[in-house]
């Protein structure tokens, strides 16, 4: 096994550090991770971690973007697809889209939530906000296309609509991190995410 990682390329072995990074960031916190224990992890030296990412924050940020990144990229074409289908059918689901690919790869949110506990570092704050400004700008674009197909009220403010459904997001956020017992259900999900869309309804 050892020798066939030696073999591997560099952008082989920089995917596997970061697969590998990503599950003990998940598994800690950021300031508990040593650079021994995500060397070990992967399999590699704490130079090469350094050769590929200079030090543990150039680390985390490359996990923070490369899998924020494909979870954005996995919920994008999922709510883009079905909303080409039936843009109101899916204002009534996105929520449960989320969750759904939330549940493909949970150490993401585990990750994003650690850059949230991190935000004092600029740089790392900038990584969290564009991934939840992305949510956003998604969210946003979905209603107001469906406000000019008439779909929900003219008068209603897109950007406060927007936050509602984000809101649920970041609740969604806390949930997973936190493991809430009887916590955000996909029953509960749709229910909420029916309330919202009646109250943006004509």
């Amino acid at each position: 096994m050892g020798e066939k990682r030696t073999r591997m390329r560099g952008e082989e072995r920089r995917e596997f550090i970061l697969a590998h990074a990503k599950k003990v960031f998940a598994e800690h916190s950021y300031a508990e991770a040593s650079t021994r224990e995500l060397a070990r992890a992967s399999d590699v030296t704490e130079p090469m971690l350094y050769k590929h990412f200079g030090n543990k924050k150039g680390l985390f940020m490359a996990v923070l973007r490369e899998y924020c990144d494909r979870f954005f990229s996995m919920l994008g074409e999922r709510v883009q697809r079905q909303a080409e289908q039936n843009l109101l059918e899916e204002l009534g689901h996105v929520l449960v889209d989320y969750r759904e690919t939330i549940a493909a790869d949970p150490d993401i949110q585990k990750v994003l939530f650690q850059g949230v506990s991190e935000s004092r570092d600029p740089q790392i704050a900038n990584n969290v906000r564009k991934h939840n400004e992305r949510m956003y700008a998604l969210i946003y674009q979905l209603l107001e296309r469906a406000q000019k197909e008439d779909l929900i009220r003219s008068d209603i403010k897109l950007d406060v609509a927007a936050w509602g459904y984000l809101s649920v997001v970041f609740a969604m956020q806390y949930n997973i991190v936190l493991n809430f017992q009887g916590g955000l259900t996909d029953e509960t999900l749709l229910e909420l995410n029916r309330l919202w869309l009646h109250s943006l309804r004509p």
